[in-house]
């Protein structure tokens, strides 16, 4: 009975802890482009018990149980309106994988930077002051 107890409330933590944000993760959006971490994760749990009587004749019980879980990046998908991309970090690191379209996504920042100084300036005017009315 105790062993069915430590595996019951081990499956139910494992189960509290999966989620669509675990695998998945959190999205961004930049420009038009969604970018969607994916992750693989793996599970694992034991779990033992026994009962026994002492030569005394005293009773007893004991069990124990563990689990642990690995969480690893895997690839990311970019959505756009014309097309999904599929980058994967399968045979490199995630920083290598991130440190490759990190230029583009730098850039595009820029432009979205540049747009906005853009728009400010036209808001003060010519002179860097506040237009008056």
């Amino acid at each position: 009975m105790i062993v069915e107890q430590f595996i019951k409330s081990i499956t139910e933590e494992i189960a509290d802890m999966i989620s669509t944000k675990t695998i998945i993760g959190d999205y961004i959006t930049i420009e038009g482009r969604t970018i969607i971490p994916v992750t693989k994760v793996c599970f694992g749990f034991g779990s033992g018990g026994g009962e026994g009587k002492s030569k005394a004749g005293d009773g007893g019980t004991g069990g124990g149980g563990a689990g642990g879980a690995v969480v690893q990046p895997i690839a990311f998908l970019v959505v756009t309106a014309e097309d999904v991309q599929l980058l994967t970090i399968k045979g490199k690191g995630a920083l290598t994988q991130f440190a490759e379209v990190m230029p583009e996504i730098a850039e595009k920042c820029k432009t979205m930077m540049g747009e906005h100084r853009k728009e400010e300036s036209s808001e003060t005017g010519k002179t860097g002051e506040p237009e008056v009315s």
